[in-house]
């Protein structure tokens, strides 16, 4: 389960380097980590919405890649490029992106049973 808690921390680390990276920085983050899954949802005040949004929704709503997942982890995190969001979206099972009355929020969700 350490391994599991490690790919927790990256997944949440590139998810508020994205709120960072659109000037977003006022962050309301909640994490449901249990046995068998992890959900998380950051929320935060943004004047606009993001303009990859639509890209963001798309990379969190494709398949998991379970078979590419160890090497990809491991990825997350050493250079900071919009190129980690799609390492991220091959490491959780679903995601969602909206924006709503000035805020943006993004909620992704990963088993642990695969």
């Amino acid at each position: 389960m350490t391994n599991e808690r490690n790919k927790v921390s990256k997944i949440l680390s590139e998810l508020v380097n994205y709120f960072f990276s659109n000037s977003i920085h006022d962050l309301d983050i909640k994490v449901n980590y249990s046995t068998n899954s992890l959900v998380i949802e950051v929320s935060g005040k943004s004047i606009d919405e993001p303009k990859e949004m639509g890209k963001l929704n798309e990379i969190l709503s494709s398949p998991r890649q379970a078979e590419l997942e160890e090497y990809y982890w491991g990825l997350l995190g050493t250079n900071n490029s919009k190129q980690e969001l799609y390492l991220l979206g091959a490491l959780v099972d679903s995601g969602k992106v909206k924006y709503e009355n000035g805020f943006l929020t993004i909620s992704i969700e990963r088993n642990f049973s695969k």
